[in-house]
């Protein structure tokens, strides 16, 4: 029987993989393994809470610098770049608002100095890219938003060249990241249903975000699987599906916590990233943005409760303690 390790090292075309105890303990042990006291990041400034607290307070606490890009200012990765950098991370498609960034300028960098290019793919899984065919050296995963089926259980992936994961795997020991087997086996059982999960998502997500275009209340609609986003280009190019996350604009701000309060009713979940086989909606700024995860539920269901939840009365009790 194949291991749990080499069937996610085959889904991402590596030499190696390796699981560790969550997504931040991949990510944080990945960037221990590669960089020490003195050196430099450079990280895309799109990044989840948890990685971009990582990087602000942990990594200069243990003696290593990081500066963060704009995406959008392409030649921002050369122009912050400093003879101590050994690293440069990009989240892609982005977990909190599935916007895609362009790889190929950290990607011509990186290889022109001989420095790691590391790229968080949680967002799309194996089965929609596989940044490692696109320049990429290491990628990690959180696995509860699409690998686990359940999304309940903390895992991570780390997936590279033999070497990169044995001082990975050296990382974890060091730092008890080592995952629990409950949490092994639910990857395990994950994995057998990606295809047909990840197919469901990534049709549904569409469906959703086109019928999202035409409801009430809705500014404008972020998603790279619609022909005419500003991201779509690069899904073509890179993805081969653009994933669960929908990033929506509503019209009125202050409707946003409604909004995500009655989804979360509907679907019986708090609004939380994980649990990969429910929708989800999360606010993400006072500016009227929601994270919308679509999960595996029916889209006529899942259209007709976020039409449902934008038509809520915005005079009611609940609209106005939000």
């Amino acid at each position: 029987m194949e291991s749990l390790e080499h069937r996610l090292a085959v889904l991402e075309g590596a030499d190696a993989a390796l699981v560790l105890a969550s997504g931040r303990a991949a990510t944080a042990c990945t960037i221990l393994a590669l960089l020490r006291t003195g050196d430099h990041l450079l990280a895309c400034g799109w990044l989840r809470p948890e990685t971009r607290a990582f990087f602000d307070t942990e990594l200069p606490a243990l003696g290593v610098a990081v500066s963060f890009i704009d995406p959008r200012d392409t030649r921002g990765w050369r122009r912050e770049l400093r003879k101590t950098t050994r690293a440069l991370f990009v989240e892609s498609p982005v977990v909190e608002s599935g916007r895609l960034v362009d790889l190929r300028p950290p990607r011509t960098l990186a290889q022109e100095l001989g420095i790691a290019f590391i790229v968080d793919a949680t967002a799309a899984s194996p089965l929609n890219f596989t940044p490692l065919r696109h320049g990429a050296d290491v990628v990690v995963h959180d696995a509860r938003l699409l690998l686990d089926q359940e999304g309940t259980a903390d895992a991570g992936v780390v997936c590279g060249t033999e070497a990169v994961v044995d001082e990975v795997r050296r990382k974890m020991a060091m730092w008890g990241a080592v995952p629990h087997p409950a949490a092994r086996s639910s990857l395990a059982l994950g994995l057998d249903t990606l295809a047909a999960r990840v197919e469901q998502v990534n049709a549904t997500a569409r469906h959703v975000a086109m019928c999202a275009r035409s409801a009430p209340g809705v500014r404008r609609v972020l998603y790279s699987g619609l022909p005419d986003d500003p991201d779509h280009p690069a899904c073509i190019e890179w993805m081969h599906g653009a994933g669960p996350v929908v990033l929506l604009e509503l019209e009125e701000p202050a409707h946003v916590g409604l909004l995500c309060h009655q989804l979360s009713t509907y679907f019986g979940r708090e609004c939380a990233v994980g649990a990969s086989g429910v929708t989800q909606a999360r606010a993400l700024s006072t500016d009227g943005l929601v994270r919308l995860q679509v999960g595996l539920e029916d889209p006529t269901v899942i259209v007709t409760a976020l039409v449902a939840s934008l038509t809520a009365a915005p005079s009611s009790p609940l609209a106005e303690h939000h």
